[in-house]
């Protein structure tokens, strides 16, 4: 479906949104992993009206466009981006967390959204790889404050998103336990999936010729109940594929959010701590930041879930949310990284479940939490640097951090 005929499918839900016949013109064209998007324009706008629009496509020749299917595919991620656009339209903030959605068409595969233009700069992707180390920590702070932002006004209305979800199109079955990074909050987990898991976990330690510490099965299914299962006032729309700090956007001065095809209502902490366990993992960032950016999360998410308010709440849910991200760098990505390393964005897959091992070890000592799994992590770290001694280089840090802290 090329560009034009884009944008004629594009007119009809404008025009039906304004009551007017509108005609979009369709300009430039940009292509991501998983989108193409198309930059419509209006010409005659009526004043005070948006005189452009974004229309997101799948991309139909790398992913397999079935809109009833019910196992996942590109319909799944498409569908997950509308209900987010829709849900997220009618939650108030100032500004909007998302681009305002107009709609979409499920037989076109596509959606249309307010035009946040190419942005201002730095954004929080910039500011990392930029040279001023002031600026990246002052974007890393909104940037986090942001997503509290989020996670606090969409606490209790999972309900409301999940009627949105479902009218959209089919919801497939979760993945196996611990081994979907944006898995939602599930109503059930059964005995045999956290046994399965318990197993898979020790199988790890297995392969690499250690045991794990007493305690850990116990361990494990505490995380499966309260961060998979039932995350309770830290059940949150959280936005999900938070790999690089590159979703965020500034337009007229103010930072918004984009793509949401990994969302849901899942455990706040899973995103609310990246300086740890996402963004952190992918590239290193200086210890000395953390507890900055996680006071700037937590004061935002505090403002509506009075358990973010009390200090030691706040610090389990942190360590418990770094176990399920153990746990599933155990489970999902060692046995490859076992095998071979392999490039994953700026640096290794070696290099990254490295990151969050040692990452969950230091927040389990510091909190004196999850000891059984902080224990087990940091015995894996140290048997992983004498096997992987010879060809294995630490996470970097960050470009705009190493000059400083060389």
């Amino acid at each position: 479906m090329d560009a034009s005929l884009i944008a004629a499918a594009a007119s009809q839900i404008i025009s039906e949104v304004t009551g007017d016949s509108v005609q979009l013109r369709s300009g430039e064209v940009f292509s991501t992993q998983g989108s193409v998007v198309v930059r419509c324009h209006l010409d005659n706008a009526r004043a005070g009206s948006p005189s452009s629009f974004i229309v997101k496509k799948v991309r139909e020749d790398r992913f397999g466009y079935d809109p009833h299917s019910s196992t996942p595919n590109a319909a799944h991620e498409f569908f997950n981006d509308w209900a987010a656009a829709k849900f997220l339209s009618g939650i108030p903030n100032d500004p909007p967390f998302s681009p305002q959605f107009y709609g979409g068409s499920r037989e076109h595969g596509f959606i249309v959204l307010e035009d946040l233009g190419d942005g201002e700069s730095p954004t929080t992707y910039e500011a990392l790889h930029g040279a001023d180390p002031e600026m990246a920590e002052k974007t890393l702070i909104e940037h986090v404050s942001l997503i509290g932002k989020l996670h606090a006004s969409t606490i209790g209305r999972a309900d409301e998103y999940q009627q949105i979800r479902n009218a959209i199109g089919i919801v497939p079955s979760p993945k196996k336990l611990f081994q979907d990074p944006w898995s939602d909050a599930r109503t059930s987990i059964t005995t045999s999936e956290i046994d399965e898991a318990i197993m898979t976990y020790r199988a790890s330690f297995n392969a690499v010729g250690i045991g794990t510490r007493a305690g850990v099965d116990e361990e494990i299914e505490h995380i499966a109940a309260v961060v998979e299962q039932d995350p309770g006032s830290f059940r949150a729309y959280c936005k999900g594929d938070q790999n690089m700090a590159d979703d965020y956007i500034r337009y007229r001065s103010k930072p918004r959010l984009f793509d949401f095809n990994a969302g849901g209502f899942r455990h706040a902490l899973l995103e609310g701590i990246p300086g740890r366990m996402t963004w952190g993992c992918l590239m290193r960032l200086p210890k000395t930041l953390l507890p900055r950016m996680e006071r700037a999360y937590q004061y935002s998410l505090a403002q509506r879930c009075p358990a973010a308010s009390d200090d030691l709440s706040f610090s389990r849910a942190m360590v418990e949310a770094g176990a399920r991200w153990n746990i599933l760098h155990v489970i999902h990505r060692l046995p490859e990284a076992l095998i071979s390393d392999r490039r994953r964005g700026p640096t290794t897959l070696r290099q990254q479940v490295m990151a969050c091992l040692e990452a969950f070890a230091d927040l389990s000592e510091e909190y004196k939490e999850m000891r059984a799994l902080g224990h087990s992590a940091r015995d894996m770290v140290t048997r992983l640097e004498t096997r992987w001694t010879n060809d294995f280089v630490s996470l970097p840090y960050y470009p705009v951090f190493r000059e400083r802290l060389v």
